[in-house]
């Protein structure tokens, strides 16, 4: 039985199906559009929206140092951790500039190690950090697209088009 039991494993071994979904991730961000299987489409789609989420969340020194000066507790603690929110409002009350953005480029450089561990290439980790995480600034969610584009030609399987939606829509 497979109660309770996440992700599928398009018949593939572990490894096979890391690398296949780390490969498409990577192709995603950095071409913001690729066509692959509904099935593989599926399968990739939630971890990437959650990528994008933390590069969006916590992608951005300079706006994480402005919400703590601006004292937007309630802010932080939504886009950060409870105890990362909680130090970075302390050392903006202390006036401890240094301390503050020495705290804000370690949350920042931790997004990008979490992100880097899944997806081990660094253009794909700049873009999403530099380029795709700051688009999304205003959205809160549903940052993908599938699009069905009918059936392959060998096997009949199911493909589609999956794309990062663009930002005015």
């Amino acid at each position: 039985m497979r109660h309770r039991v996440a992700g599928k494993k398009l018949s593939r071994s572990t490894d096979h199906r890391k690398s296949l979904r780390r490969n498409l991730i990577t192709q995603l961000f950095i071409h913001e559009r690729i066509r692959t299987t509904k099935a593989k489409a599926k399968a990739i789609r939630a971890e990437a929206e959650k990528m994008i989420t933390l590069a969006r969340n916590r992608g951005d020194a300079e706006r994480l140092i402005e919400l703590a000066e601006d004292g937007e507790e309630e802010t932080l603690r939504r886009l950060l951790t409870a105890g990362q929110a909680i130090r970075l409002i302390r050392l903006a009350e202390e006036e401890d500039i240094d301390g503050l953005e020495r705290e804000a480029f370690a949350i920042v450089a931790h997004a990008q190690r979490l992100v880097a561990r899944e997806i081990h290439d660094r253009e794909a980790v700049y873009k999403l950090f530099h380029t795709i995480g700051p688009r999304y600034l205003d959205r809160p969610g549903g940052y993908t697209r599938t699009l069905k584009l009918g059936q392959r030609k060998g096997d009949a399987a199911e493909m589609v088009l999956m794309e990062l939606v663009e930002e005015d829509e």
